[in-house]
């Protein structure tokens, strides 16, 4: 956690974070399969990836709720249900991510 990182920010950055390892594993995949190498190690790190990513979403929703946030727009953004300052702030995070959305 950075100095001025709140827990709350800190969660939405492993969520960021965990996404990214995921899709750069599954294009790992994706290459090592179309050279004929074997995938079995690389499926099975996407996999234990995609566990450690279903905890951070876990946390990141408790962490909403102490804060007030849970709704999410079509493009799966955060949305605050009360404009307390905590839940204006990760709703700015998630906005200006683009991200929160499930690709695997």
């Amino acid at each position: 956690m950075g100095s001025n990182e709140t827990p709350a920010e800190m969660v939405v950055r492993h969520v960021l974070e965990g996404e990214k390892h995921i899709a750069d594993q599954a294009a790992l995949i994706e290459r090592l399969s179309l050279m004929g190498l074997p995938t079995e190690d690389a499926q099975d790190l996407l996999e234990y990836f995609c566990q450690l990513q279903a905890q951070h979403e876990e946390h990141l929703r408790r962490i909403s709720d102490e804060c007030e946030i849970g709704v999410r727009d079509k493009q799966g953004n955060l949305l605050p249900h009360q404009q307390s300052p905590a839940a204006m702030r990760l709703a700015a995070i998630a906005v200006t991510s683009g991200q929160f959305r499930r690709r695997y």
